[in-house]
């Protein structure tokens, strides 16, 4: 055989094993990039958290976060936002392939419904659901001194459209060496509609029933109009004013209404994906002194009769989530009525720590 075809047979051979092996290694590439993408996943809740997405599965999305590691979060409480891959052709200064439009198949809605027209409409997003946790705390001390404290909250929120509901309840009760500390049981209902873009309009119906200053019955429904200071993506902060209307039955005093003027202030802030810091007052205040006269088993010289008659309460909470659902909770609350004469029981404060179950 003459040198030159020797050689050229050679160069064949090399070239196509050049050429398969580049074939080859451009699949794996082309199917790992397809399989496995960096995406950003936007929480319900404003965070953004980047990683990769493993799998999406009945209503829910696997990801996975470098910061965060693996987790598991309901679709309808995040969105998938991928990001662009960056094609050869751009990286060489080619101009990008353009796709044959032929052979794009348009995308289908998930759901449609039929009109008497004969015309095909997407199918309605299916309505909000409520969401909320119940939390359970208990604390027990022995020894020189016996305390026993137990609280048990439950809270749920839904929005819809314009509208905020939520529910809230506990009870709290506590002894020290044998005598009743906290014996308290209250709920409220919150209704909040946005009448801008910053301010709104909000109800607060509420009940309260407390063994230990003997208020049997208080009732308190409220209207106010609030403007939302902060609307940032981690911190939110509202203020508001309005009118208060009371009924209370308690012991010593004749059942009857009463009136408050009332401020009220709530923020929250979202420190990371799994800490948040929420904190609230508000202060009620009446002219009115005929309903201050509250004795919780004082002799008569212990009574102040002071004719303000004004309320506050305050409180913060810090919590901290192990899981999708379990969460651990630290409260600090702080309440004063001075509607009660006996200066040892007007006040109220505790600091508690619960575990909660989120649903």
């Amino acid at each position: 055989m003459p040198r030159q075809s020797a050689n050229s047979l050679f160069f064949t051979r090399r070239l196509r094993w050049v050429l398969l092996h580049t074939i080859c290694l451009s699949s794996l590439f082309s199917g790992i990039s397809s399989s496995v993408r960096a995406a950003e996943l936007h929480l319900s809740n404003g965070d953004r958290v980047t990683g990769i997405v493993i799998m999406r599965v009945d209503g829910k999305i696997h990801f996975r976060s470098d910061f965060f590691g693996d987790f598991v979060v309901n679709e309808v409480d995040a969105a998938i936002v991928e990001t662009p891959e960056t094609s050869v052709e751009s990286l060489s200064g080619l101009p990008p392939t353009q796709k044959d439009p032929t052979k794009v198949k348009p995308k289908q809605p998930t759901a449609v419904a039929t009109t008497d027209s004969g015309l095909i409409t997407p199918a309605p997003p299916p309505p909000p659901k409520w969401k909320g946790k119940v939390e359970f705390g208990f604390f027990n001390q022995s020894g020189r001194s016996e305390i026993n404290n137990t609280s048990i909250r439950a809270e749920a929120e839904k929005k819809a459209g314009i509208d905020s509901l939520r529910l809230t309840g506990r009870y709290l009760y506590g002894e020290n060496n044998g005598n009743v500390a906290s014996d308290r049981t209250d709920a409220s209902f919150r209704w909040r509609r946005d009448m801008s873009q910053r301010v709104f309009s909000q109800t607060l119906s509420s009940y309260a029933k407390d063994r230990v200053t003997q208020i049997n019955l208080n009732l308190e429904q409220n209207g106010s109009l609030g403007y939302q200071l902060l609307a940032a993506d981690r911190h939110r902060m509202n203020i508001g004013a309005g009118l208060t209307l009371q009924y209370r039955e308690a012991e010593n005093i004749e059942p009857g209404l009463n009136y408050f003027g009332e401020v009220f202030q709530d923020y929250t802030y979202k420190i990371n994906g799994r800490m948040t810091l929420s904190q609230a007052i508000n202060a009620l205040y009446s002219p009115n002194e005929s309903a201050r006269l509250i004795n919780a088993n004082v002799s008569a010289r212990s009574l102040t009769p002071e004719a303000d008659n004004y309320k506050v309460r305050f409180n913060s909470t810090l919590q901290g989530k192990m899981s999708e659902r379990i969460s651990l909770n630290l409260r600090y609350e702080f309440e004063y009525d001075n509607a009660v004469l006996n200066k040892e029981a007007r006040s109220d404060q505790r600091i508690t720590s619960s575990v909660g179950y989120a649903f």
